[in-house]
């Protein structure tokens, strides 16, 4: 049996409050607790207390990030430069508050000390990833860290990055220091936080700190040594405990709760609670095999062309064992390719009413009548084709927010910019190997011996492009490393265009003759007798054109209105606020 996020802390903590803490949440409003407030005296209520700060912290799937960079078509105002001072709004002071306030009152209880803190590491977790995340898209905000009242004085104003950075680390050491070890295999492991998740984010953050979004110059001291100290410590921790690379990466969302998953938001579907499910893979899917949702995650060609031949080398490289065609070119592929990116004539086998089986996608010219692809493409990854349509809207898929890859690419990254480059080959490798890339004469599965820093940091932001595909982190790795300008400023994404050569009628001769096995085998080598596959612009009104202040985001209007000491951020109107300080 599965449980969501909401009902982590209550499996662990005794099948009592099960039958418990509906009464409980029925006789209590635990949004208005106070410091004097018996809930810090029961388990019960301190228990769900934590339960609702997990619902309203825990990050979930999303399909906004794809369009935000080259990895699928939209993202509308991010991508032509029409931005305003409106448009990002992160601002989870609520949540914070309900934080500050178990911090502040739990130990004032009667609890015994290991289940106050027990109860107080998700609390210093989320308190951190809460201000992260904030961070990440305006630098330095107000820190709030004890509970406010009307009689305080409520302007605060912004902390600088540098103070914020300080404090998430603060908090994720509390964080490491009071939550429990959990082997990947026990029993524990079921989604709640222990101290390799927060020892995985403290590696993140540190990450973000000592990259170009906050450090241009690249001058800071001892942050990228920081960064790999902390990402190496929790791949040690993370390798003791069990966790590891997943034997099949198509399978990492479908096997839940596998040795790759590190930090987890679980669903469970519930037609009465909506927190509990998604529909993302309705949104992903195409519309013929979904419902309520739909025109998310349209891959494209640029998207398309990141992925390596079948030996790791790019598409462009002439040494490659597989030469390049364009006509075919989902052929030879690193095998990650047909395992994210859906295309014309691929099979797309999804359990429409729990019965179809042999489906093929197709995506040329008037073969979808409603809501076709404008790219030409379909992702497939972390799509369960055992799934109906209504079980796609009403999806219990868990979310994997970060796994052991990551760990691994985020590792490689900091000991190439330390100067360890021969700590990142590994990774990479284990990475490549695990996709089934060809190992090659020199088992280095395709990548350049003896690379340049700079060239190491070009593999490894090109592994992350691939490897974390539409899992919302190709965005803010091209912002935190200042790529937007120089990968995307002034092109347009494109698509595919495909069109039958041939008649409507004499098509359906062909794909009525053939058993749909027979006809995928047919098209490998007469693809081009049936179709012309062209590039098209999906971005049809304007070039893209990120600007430079988009690497920290504006503080909208409404709360600068209702705090009069808060900064604009330099690079906006009436800005003052440094967000590299």
């Amino acid at each position: 049996m599965k449980f969501s996020g909401i009902s982590i802390i209550t499996l662990i903590l005794g099948s009592s409050i099960f039958g418990s803490c509906n009464k409980v949440l029925d006789k209590k409003n635990l949004s208005a607790v106070n410091d004097n407030d018996s809930i810090w005296n029961s388990l019960d209520l301190s228990t769900a207390y934590v339960n609702r700060i997990y619902a309203n912290c825990l990050p979930g799937w999303t399909t906004e990030y794809a369009g935000y960079c080259e990895e699928a078509s939209g993202g509308g105002s991010y991508m032509y430069g029409q931005l305003t001072e409106n448009s990002v709004d992160y601002w989870p002071y609520d949540n914070i508050r309900s934080i500050n306030l178990l911090l502040a009152n739990i130990d004032k209880g009667t609890l015994p000390a290991d289940k106050r803190s027990w109860l107080k590491g998700p609390a210093y977790f989320f308190r951190a990833y809460q201000y992260f995340e904030m961070v990440k898209r305006y630098g330095g905000v107000p820190l709030v860290l004890v509970p406010q009242n009307a009689s305080d004085d409520l302007l605060v104003k912004r902390n600088t990055t540098t103070e914020c950075f300080k404090q998430v680390i603060t908090d994720l050491d509390s964080a490491i220091s009071t939550l429990p070890v959990v082997a990947q295999n026990s029993s524990e492991n079921n989604g709640r936080l222990h101290k390799g998740a927060a020892l995985a984010m403290k590696g993140r953050v540190l990450l973000f700190q000592a990259s170009p979004q906050f450090d241009p110059t690249q001058s800071a001291a001892g942050r990228w040594q920081a960064a790999y100290d902390a990402n190496k410590a929790a791949k040690d921790y993370l390798d003791v405990n069990g966790f590891g690379l997943y034997s099949s990466f198509a399978g990492i969302w479908y096997n839940e709760m596998n040795k790759e998953s590190v930090f987890v938001r679980r669903y469970q579907y519930n037609a009465s609670n909506s927190a509990s499910w998604h529909s993302w893979s309705a949104g992903t899917r195409p519309l013929d095999i979904s419902q309520g949702s739909s025109g998310a995650n349209r891959p494209t060609q640029e998207m398309m062309d990141a992925f390596p031949m079948k030996d790791g080398k790019a598409i462009t490289d002439a040494t490659s064992a597989y030469p390049y065609n364009a006509q075919y070119y989902w052929q030879n592929r690193d095998p990650r390719f047909t395992q994210t990116i859906v295309y014309n004539g691929a099979f797309f086998q999804v359990g429409i009413n729990g019965v179809e089986t042999g489906r093929i996608q197709w995506t040329f010219s008037g073969a979808e009548q409603n809501s076709p692809t404008p790219t030409g493409l379909y992702m497939r990854k972390a799509v369960d084709t055992t799934q109906t349509s209504i079980q796609a809207f009403n999806s219990s898929t868990d979310w994997v927010e970060l796994r052991y890859a990551e760990v691994l690419l985020n590792l490689a990254e900091a000991a190439n910019e330390v100067g360890k480059p021969e700590e990142a080959y590994p990774a990479l490798v284990a990475i490549r190997a695990r996709a089934g890339i060809d190992p090659g004469a020199n088992s280095l599965y395709g990548l350049k011996a003896g690379m340049s820093k700079a060239e190491m940091r070009a593999a490894i932001l090109l592994e992350r492009q691939i490897e974390l595909a539409y899992e919302a982190k190709r965005f803010w790795d091209l912002r935190r490393w200042r790529l937007f300008e120089s990968t995307l400023n002034g092109k347009r994404r494109r698509g595919r265009n495909i069109t039958l050569k041939v008649t409507r009628d004499q098509w359906n001769a062909v794909k009525n003759s053939m058993t749909p096995t027979q006809l995928v085998q047919h098209l490998q080598t007469n693809y081009t007798t049936y179709f012309n596959d062209a590039l098209r612009n999906v971005d049809t009104q304007f070039d893209i054109a990120w600007k430079p202040e988009y690497y920290f985001f504006a503080i909208p209007t409404k709360h600068l209105q209702l705090n009069s000491n808060l900064k604009q951020t330099n690079g906006w109107a009436g800005g003052s606020f440094d967000p590299l300080q």
